[in-house]
């Protein structure tokens, strides 16, 4: 039981400082972008094999949350720095831009290497 609620406390943490940082809409955004993906995956060429679109979605599983994870983490470290820099925008952009860029949802174009994958934004 403890356990579970320091995981609610861990959560409900989360949640405040990225509504604090003001990235909500970043990450309504992102989930949003997650469903495009989604459906782009979907309408990609009809010769991409059964097995590598199943692939997709299972690698997608792990992949988006872990790079919304990424992201939000970025976002709340990239505010940090604002206001640690007294309003530095420079300090704040080295943080969000690679945090923030980058691909969202595998393709299985991607899976099957004829993409790059760019985990961090440039």
């Amino acid at each position: 039981m403890r356990m579970s609620k320091r995981v609610g406390s861990a959560i409900a943490t989360l949640v405040v400082a990225v509504n604090a940082s003001g990235c909500t809409p970043l990450l309504v955004g992102a989930a949003a972008g997650a469903g495009a993906g989604a459906t782009a995956v979907a309408k990609e060429r009809k010769e991409t094999s059964v097995p590598t679109k199943v692939g997709t979605v299972a690698v997608n599983m792990l992949y988006v949350p872990a790079k919304v994870i990424f992201a939000a983490g970025g976002a709340v470290l990239g505010t940090v720095a604002y206001v640690a820099s007294l309003g530095d925008g420079h300090a704040a952009m080295r943080i969000w831009r690679p945090s923030l860029g980058g691909t969202y949802v595998l393709t299985p174009a991607m899976v099957e290497g004829r993409e790059r994958i760019r985990f961090l934004g440039s």
